[in-house]
Parts: structure tokens; sequence; C-alpha cells
């Protein structure tokens, strides 16, 4: 999200025809040396393209000036499908140079990444890619120097294929440059979680120095994070010194032992002893995950068709010959009220679950590799996987994801993991049968809408990795059918999965847990005690002539109301009149929009938005108070605030606002606020971060009610204490 800004100011470009031909439409984003604008080849059809700027305060700076002109030169030396083409170059009338750019209609590899990591056939065709693309680029004598998850954008070409484009060659380093940098020197440049040691130390780089930047990114795209997260450069240098702690396979067992021993030695310390070509690291990466797709294919694929026994031998004797159980992980799901549905809605509701179910990433990759096998139920389905235990509870959330703009459809989900046989049925279709599958429904039967369910089996694979441990709730053992009873957990995160007990843990009487009866019991127990300590205590307080302690007061309620004023966009337009809004709906990459808050009682507000810095470390940007409303968070009851107008930028993404209200003023956060806006509203300093996440951590397991409400176009929240913390998370796509 962009901050407040006014489009005379910030956009003073837009609608600007540069050498009669490049049209700029609007922002896209500023770089540490220029600002980057979507535009149209007006002699070529409106063509959209990328025209990039010098930054006005860079301007006087002679070394910019000559690193933005040699970012021409690296990008006119390089000519490779999967490296960002440059069209076309030139000077603004008052002399300031200018890039115009291929526009790349997609993502960067950012926004495709997950916590869990990406898809391992996925990664290996990207990480294919950008090593071909490197080693082109080191072959004409370029180091890239800030190689980056924001710097590789992903375009679809349809059918599931996908064009890598590295992008940002604006502090690369050029070899034998035409455009000399003698005057100003060599700079210690790029972003500091994916420098190299050498880069680090501002030692001289070799292609072996972006292999290393090369090898984060392929580390993080396996796992879903850093190899280290420290909070200095020098401890950053040191956890490099030391070597790799926690290993690729500590967060994804399902990963290749190859696979983990190719990229720790593309993080080696030394230089030397790394991949001295980056297509070397990126090809070998690339086979290794492929190899074990392939494997894992063959070993799960299956010729569909009826069973038919040896001649002379019965088919019972024959088929418990044949037979090979395997274990699967099984997702099974159903509509919820399917059968009170009218008969002409349940097939439409059917039919939508299943596209939402075909359209998520894990479905498609276990399908692709013949990894899944798929049974209809007539309310719902089972998805069967093979291979990795993960991919239910993966496709599960991506459903849970997806159904949020589905409300009318209401699913429960249940995961086991167990054994099973294939079979073919009656039509000679492949079919799945066993304990695995049988169970996975009995967990299933006990949720209610929007429950993710799993058996203690799952639980206790998952709970090994700390990637999905806090997010499994135990809810004890319930009587499912037969008289079996099954151990339950509850996987739910802050925005997917349903927190509730389900109903049949809490109402029939057979299906409250020993768990559950062991903590009644000892429920009933701490009453009994508590109250006969405290008939003690009042025969004593009787016998001393005093009164018990009074009860302490409870906390002061505060409130507040909150929405969104938004203004449709397109090609950086008004679409529309404003809207007003929850909060809690989809929007569109590049629309804009005022946050509104109104206090029931009198207090001081700070607002802000959290979100990755230049260096990629998080930072946040202050909404409110700013110098614009006096630089005073402190409000009157019922005084309404509108912010300035902010942008989402135009990559699909879920931007965070922080809401910090108080019944004083708080004098620390002030101080940090006060400071922030000499730095143009960002909070960026370290010290005042984690001032600033103190109370965002302090206050975290006192979250208020939030309740969004349609019909008023608001949301209101409702927590009790002297400080209230609420996060709001905005989502943006395209649209």
């Amino acid at each position: 999200m962009s901050g407040e800004k006014t489009e005379s100011q910030n956009e003073p470009f837009r609608g600007l025809l540069l050498d009669g031909r490049y049209l700029i439409k609007q922002e896209l984003g500023k770089g540490g040396f220029g600002a980057v604008y979507l535009a149209t080849d007006e002699k070529m059809v409106s063509r959209p393209v990328v025209v990039k700027v010098l930054l006005d305060e860079e301007i006087q700076n002679e070394w910019s000036v000559r690193k933005f002109k040699q970012e021409i030169e690296a990008l006119a030396r390089v000519d490779h499908p999967s490296i960002i083409g440059v069209l076309d170059a030139g000077e603004l009338p008052g002399g300031k140079p200018y890039i115009v750019m291929q526009f790349v209609d997609g993502i960067s590899l950012r926004s495709a990444l997950r916590p869990e990591g990406i898809d391992l056939d996925r990664a290996a065709n990207i990480i294919r890619q950008i090593g071909r693309a490197l080693s082109a680029a080191h072959d004409k004598g370029i180091l890239h120097r800030d190689l980056k998850p924001e710097n590789i954008m992903l375009q679809s070409l349809g059918d599931g294929e996908e064009q890598v484009k590295v992008i940002d060659f604006g502090v690369a380093k050029v070899k034998n440059s035409l455009v000399s940098l003698s005057t100003g020197g060599d700079r210690a440049v790029g972003t500091i979680a994916y420098m190299s040691p050498e880069q680090l130390s501002a030692q001289p780089l070799t292609p072996a120095s972006d292999v290393f930047s090369f090898g984060v990114m392929a580390y993080e795209m396996v796992t879903g994070r850093r190899p280290s997260n420290p909070e200095s450069v020098f401890q950053l240098l040191e956890a490099h010194r030391a070597g790799v702690r926690v290993k690729p396979v500590d967060l994804r067992p399902s990963l290749p032992a190859a696979a983990e021993r190719i990229i720790l030695k593309a993080l080696s310390f030394a230089p030397e002893d790394r991949y001295q070509k980056a297509r070397e690291f990126g090809d070998q990466l690339a086979q290794a995950l492929y190899e074990d797709d392939e494997r894992t294919k063959l070993q799960t694929q299956v010729v569909p068709g009826a069973y038919q026994p040896p001649a002379g031998q019965p088919a019972s004797a024959a088929m418990a010959e044949t037979i090979s159980l395997e274990t699967a992980h099984v997702l099974f799901m159903d509509i919820v009220g399917y059968s009170k549905m009218l008969i002409d809605d349940q097939p439409a509701c059917l039919h939508k679950l299943q596209g939402i179910v075909r359209s998520t990433e894990e479905f498609q990759r276990a399908q692709t590799t013949n990894q899944l096998i798929r049974l209809p139920t007539g309310d719902g389905m089972a998805l069967v996987f093979f291979g990795d235990p993960e991919a239910p509870i993966r496709c599960a959330l991506e459903i849970s994801r997806a159904l949020k703009e589905h409300p009318a459809i209401e699913l429960r989900m249940g995961v086991h993991s167990g054994l099973v046989y294939r079979m073919a049925d009656i039509n000679t279709n492949m079919n799945v049968a066993g304990g695995g599958i049988n169970i996975a429904q009995r967990v299933m039967d006990c949720g209610d809408r929007g429950h993710i369910l799993v058996s203690k089996r799952v639980a206790d694979d998952l709970g090994q990795l700390a990637r999905w441990s806090n997010y499994l709730h135990e809810i004890g053992q319930a009587e499912v059918k037969h008289g079996l009873r099954v151990d339950l957990f509850n996987l739910y995160t802050d925005e997917l999965g349903n927190p509730e007990v389900p109903t049949k843990l809490l109402t029939a009487p057979s299906g409250i847990s020993k768990g559950k009866k062991r903590t009644i019991a000892a429920a009933v127990a701490a009453v009994v005690l508590a109250g006969a300590i405290g008939l003690f205590a009042l025969i004593l307080s009787g016998r001393a002539g005093t009164t018990p302690p009074a009860a302490p007061p409870p906390l002061p309620e505060q409130s507040l109301t909150y929405s969104l004023t938004v203004q449709k966009m397109s090609q950086g337009k008004p679409v529309g009149g404003e809207l007003e809004m929850t909060g809690h709906e989809v929007y569109g990459n590049g629309w804009k929009f005022r946050f509104n808050i109104q206090p029931e009682q009198p207090g001081a507000l700070y607002l802000l938005n959290e979100g990755p810095g230049p260096t990629g470390a998080t930072e946040y940007n202050i909404l409110f108070p700013t110098p614009a409303s006096g630089g005073v968070g402190q409000l009157a009851a019922r005084q309404r605030v509108q912010t300035g107008w902010n942008y989402f930028v135009d990559t699909p993404g879920v931007e965070k606002l922080w809401i910090i209200w108080s019944k004083e003023p708080l004098s620390d956060l002030d101080a940090v606020f006060q400071s922030a806006v000499a730095n143009k509203g960002v909070i960026a300093n370290v010290a005042e971060i984690l001032k600033v996440q103190s109370y965002l951590k302090r206050y975290e397991s006192q979250r208020p009610e939030v309740v969004p409400d349609k019909a008023k176009e608001a949301t209101f929240v409702k927590g009790r204490g002297d400080i209230v913390v609420t996060l709001l998370e905005l989502t943006h796509k395209a649209y």
C-alpha cells in the first residue's frame, strides 16, 4: 500500500507524453534511485510499458546519475527472455534521465511465496530460469547485486506455464562500463538480508556472490523463510560464518536430500566453495526437485480398470493376495445443510464448490503428478493425497480462504492419515477404501460450518513442524459411528477456520471426551475448593472483625467504529463514485481509500500500516497522527477522523493496518511518531520499531471483539482495558 499522497505532488508526471510517444498513466512505486511508472507506447497501439525516472533528490548526485545510466547499459548488453528488456531511453526537458522497459503483466516472487514454501515443481521451473538468466548476465560482465524475491517477476503464459523476468539492475556492477564511476567510487549496495558475506564486508564480488543471494531465495522458496533473520549486519555476517543452522529439510521434510545439499553448497561462506556458475546451481537444483516429483509419480501411478482374478482362483482370495496397503492423507468435506437446500440450488452450490477445489494450487499440483484420487460423496467430496502429509492441510486452508468470497457455501472439513487400498468400483473407476478414508469422514462429521478438524495422528505429525504447531488446538475425544472414539484437534489461524468448539462436543453427553470430563471434574473441584477457602476466609474475617477484600473493578470498556471510503480506479482514473465499506471486503489493485474511525470515549489514536521496507525488513508507515492532522493523536468522544487518500499497490497482497487506542496519550509512542515525521512518516529505526512492536505483542492476547456490519457499512470494535490494539488486514487483487 502506498502512503498518503496527492496526485499533483507525488505523481507530477501523470499525463506527460515523453518523446512524443510514451504516455505516463500512473506511478507504480519507488526504489532507491528512481520512480517507476506505468505508461503506454502510443506508437504501438497503446502497448503498456514501464518508465523509470531518476528521483528528484538524486539528480544532483553525480554518482546516482551515472549509476542510473549504467542500468541502461547493463540492460542493453543482455538479451535474454528471463531478463527484463530495455526498449528506449532519453531525458526529460530538465535533463533528468529515464528508461523505457518491458511491462510484465504478472506478480513478484515475493507475492507467490507461501509460509510453508511453494510447490516444488513450480520452484524448480522458477529456479532453472533464474539460473540461466543470471549466467547470461554474468557472461556479459554484469553482477546484479540486489537479488531478492521482489526483483523476480512471474508472468503467466497460460496452460500452467510461467515466465520469469529478473528486474531492477539499478545497482548492478558492470565490467568495463562505458559509464565511468571513478569520480564517486563504488558503494556497498543491495538488500542486506540477501547479501553474500563478501558483499556485507565490502569485499570484491564475483558471480559466486550473486549465487549466494540466489541460494537465499531458493531456501526461501522451498521452506517459506530465509536461512537466518538477525537484527544487525554483524549478526548476519556471523550467521553466514557459522553456516546454516536450520536445514531446509527441517522445515520441509518432503524436500529431497539432494536438493538440500545443493542449496547448502550455494550458501557456503567462502565464494570458492559455492557454485561458480548460476546456471549450474539452478539446473542441478531444478533437476533434483523434478526427479523427486517424477519418482513419486511413478510410485503412485495406477492404471484404472476393473480387477480380473486369475483363472480358477476365487476373486476374494486373489484380491487378498494382490491388495497393497499404503498410507494416504485424506481431506474429507461436505456442505453443511445440503439436504435442506432446494433441489434446484443443490447442483449449483456443489458445482461452485468443485470449481473452488479444482482451482487450488495444491489440488492442481497433486493432480498433475498423479498423487491424488478424487471421490464424489453426494454433498461434498474426498481428496485422497499420496506422498505429502501436509498436502490436505494446505489444500483445506486454500479452500477456506477462497470460501470467504462465497459465504453461502457452508463447508466443514476433516483430515486424517491412515492405511487405504486402491480398487476399481462397479463402474471400473479408480476408488479408495480402508480405515484411512473412513476415519477422515468421522472426523469431518464432528465439525460445524467453517471447521477444519484433524485426527490425533495428523496433529502428532504436524505438531513437530513450527509452521503448523501454533495452529493446532486440542479439543478432546468424541464418540462417532459404531461407538468408535476419536481424538480431535481444531486447525485454525487468525483468519481461516472456525475457532469455536464443535457443537457435537458441547451438547452430546456421549461426545464429551475424557479430556473434557477431566476438565469439568477439575473445574468442579476448583469451585468446591474455592468455596471452602472463601468460607474459611469469611470465618477468619468475622473473628478478626474485618470484611473480606472487595473484588477488583472491571476493566473500562473501550469501543470505536471504523470504515473505509473506497474509490475504484482503472488505469489511474476513478471509476464510479466513492463507496463506504466495512474494511473486510476484497479490494482491487491500484484502488485508493480513506480510513475513517470514530471512538466512543475520549482518548488517543495511533494508526499504522505495516509492510516490508526497501531492504525487506518490516517497517511502519504512520497514517495517524500526521503533520496534516496537527501531529496530535488525542481525540474527543465521538470525534470522527479521516485519513488522507492511500493507494493499494498494483500487485495482489494483504495490507496490515494496526489500530492502537489508548485512554491516555502514550508519551513513548508520541516520541516515535514525532521522530518519524522527519523520515517522511516512516518508522524505520530498529529501536523505534521494537517500541511499536512491544505494544502490538503486549496486547496480542487481549484481542477486542470485532463485528463487521454490512448493513451499516462499518465495523464495530469493543475491548476492555486502558489500551486496545486490533489488526485490520485489507486484501487486494487484480480486478
